[in-house]
């Protein structure tokens, strides 16, 4: 094929294809032929239309007065500015006949999934082999092809907001409402029933109110919040992420990924007002019920929870992360699913983790312990005065109160048993203050300590360990006697010399062990794990 005379072509004389016809190819070395042209502007034209993507062929007689091919190609393609604003999508294939060079620069937008390194070797594999036989159509062809094919894989757009997310929001907000919903019904349902199921302490007149924790019976309204408020934020992510005015912003993976998890987190604190709102709801039923204001325990013991679930619910992220440090992986999955699944999975993690802060109330249960209610109206009733508890009492549990062993709480019912109060239609709580004082056979707190000549037993108590008795504990409700026997201290088996010997030595040889540890040299390479440049592609001689 007759090729142009070689003369220098300064990049303001080069024709730009796009202003003059409209096309992508720019043969100023007039050495391709005509179908070629017209095969490469078809084939970007294509690529243009699927995913934005710009690619100019241009071939010079020569690059003077560039200092370098590669200087010149740089300057060309930002002078022309090729691919969309904000994107830096555009590819240019420059071929300097004199200096039988080809260049392919790449944009910004292009290094992250196409290295120089892969350029170099598109170059290396598929051009230079056929310049080499002055064959440049097949050349540029086998290129193009190979570029256009990797960057069609590429979303270089925004995350698409499809009518899809907008309805998914939509159904977030009408689910997390229903949950709320939901929510407020089961704990008015509790407090007008007051379980009597699981009761720590109960008997025919009074029982105990164990707090139950809010998913033993709100566990769908909750489980319908959190799926709920996650579809919002995912929703708002798809939002954020199609505006077009932060696209420069959003062309690449890792700013993505760092805009998605700030957008999750002041999603995720925006709805903790919501479930700390239902805390307080279920805070202000327990107060009308116990007729005392109740606070959440002061005490928290969240923070090492909550630190092991924020680690948890960011390893989706984590794992996003290394698929787009890999552009082979990245390049197989579409970026608008791998982001709404990670957007997913991270959304719910975090309610999950208000649901798991609002479940543990974590209330001073002291006062629950305290109060009694009564069996037939259901309603809180309180104990007897202490001056006139003692007519309600045995007389062992009298005797327990004399030695000083322990206390008597009386509860009864005014509403339902005003006038009679007798033991049936009482409730004693027992206070022990003395647990040694126990007696294992009426189970009263009435044993004392007593001399042995007390004793009602006929016989002496039987030795133990060749020693007597020195003295005895008596029930003064059973009279249940049990001997106190002198204190024998167990012999103590020393480790020989030799076992000794040989712990010494485990442990030096522990020591060396640990001495010669190899933590690694400081001489080991790294690298800074990526960066970019104004000048991506590559180059090669034929």
């Amino acid at each position: 094929m007759p090729i142009a005379p070689l003369h220098a072509s300064p990049i303001s004389d080069i024709p730009n294809p796009r202003r003059v016809n409209g096309t992508w190819v720019s043969d100023v070395a007039n050495i391709l032929s005509a179908d070629t042209e017209a095969r490469l502007n078809k084939r970007i034209s294509q690529l243009a239309a699927n995913n934005g993507s710009e690619i100019a062929v241009v071939t010079v007689p020569d690059t003077t007065p560039a200092s370098t091919v590669k200087a010149y190609a740089t300057e060309l393609f930002n002078t022309w500015g090729i691919g969309k604003r904000g994107l830096d999508n555009g590819v240019l294939f420059l071929v300097a006949v004199k200096e039988r060079r080809i260049e392919i620069e790449t944009g910004r937008g292009i290094s992250p999934y196409i290295s120089d390194r892969q350029v170099k070797q598109i170059i290396e594999e598929m051009i230079t082999p056929e310049f080499k036989r002055q064959n440049y159509d097949r050349g540029l062809i086998n290129g193009v092809e190979e570029i256009a094919g990797r960057l069609e894989k590429i979303n270089f757009y925004p995350f698409p907001f499809t009518p899809i997310y907008s309805s998914i929001g939509l159904m977030g907000i009408a689910i997390a409402v229903s949950g709320v919903i939901l929510i407020i019904i089961k704990i008015r349902e509790w407090r007008q029933t007051l379980p009597t199921a699981s009761l720590e302490l109960q008997n025919s007149v009074v029982f105990q109110l164990l707090i139950p924790k809010l998913t033993e019976f709100t566990s769908l309204g909750m489980l319908l919040m959190v799926f709920g408020l996650a579809a919002i934020a995912v929703s708002i992510n798809a939002w954020v992420l199609s505006q077009e005015i932060l696209t420069n912003l959003f062309i690449q993976p890792i700013n993505q990924l760092l805009v998605t998890v700030l957008i999750n987190l002041i999603v995720a604190f925006a709805s903790l007002q919501l479930w700390l709102s239902i805390e307080k709801f279920w805070l202000a039923q327990l107060t009308v019920i116990f007729q005392t204001p109740i606070q959440r325990y002061g005490g928290t013991r969240f923070g090492f929870e909550r630190s092991s679930l924020i680690i948890v619910l960011h390893l989706p992220a984590l794992v996003v992360l290394w698929l787009i440090t890999s552009t082979s992986i990245l390049l197989t999955i579409p970026s608008h699913l791998l982001f709404a699944g990670m957007n997913l999975v991270m959304a719910m993690g975090y309610q999950f983790i208000w649901l798991h802060l609002v479940n543990k109330l974590y209330l001073d249960m002291r006062l629950a312990k305290e109060q009694r209610f009564c069996q037939n109206c259901r309603n809180l009733i309180q104990h007897l005065a202490s001056d006139i508890t003692n007519q309600y009492l045995t007389k062992p549990e009298l005797k327990a109160i004399e030695l000083g062993n322990a206390t008597y709480t009386v509860y009864s019912c005014d509403r339902c048993y005003p006038q009679t109060r007798d033991r049936q239609h009482v409730y004693c709580q027992p206070n022990i203050l003395n647990e040694e004082a126990v007696c294992p056979k009426c189970s009263y707190p009435t044993l004392i300590d007593a001399e042995l000549a007390q004793s009602r037993k006929t016989k002496k108590f039987p030795k133990k360990a060749s020693k007597n008795a020195i003295s005895m504990r008596q029930c003064q409700n059973c009279f249940y006697e049990e001997p106190v026997y002198p204190f024998i201290p167990k012999p103590v088996s020393y480790a020989s010399s030799s076992d000794y010997s040989s712990s010494s030595d485990s442990y030096s040889s522990s020591s060396s062990s640990y001495d010669s540890y190899d933590y690694g040299s400081s001489s080991s390479s790294s690298d800074f794990g990526g960066g970019s440049s104004d000048g991506g592609g590559a180059g090669g001689d034929w």
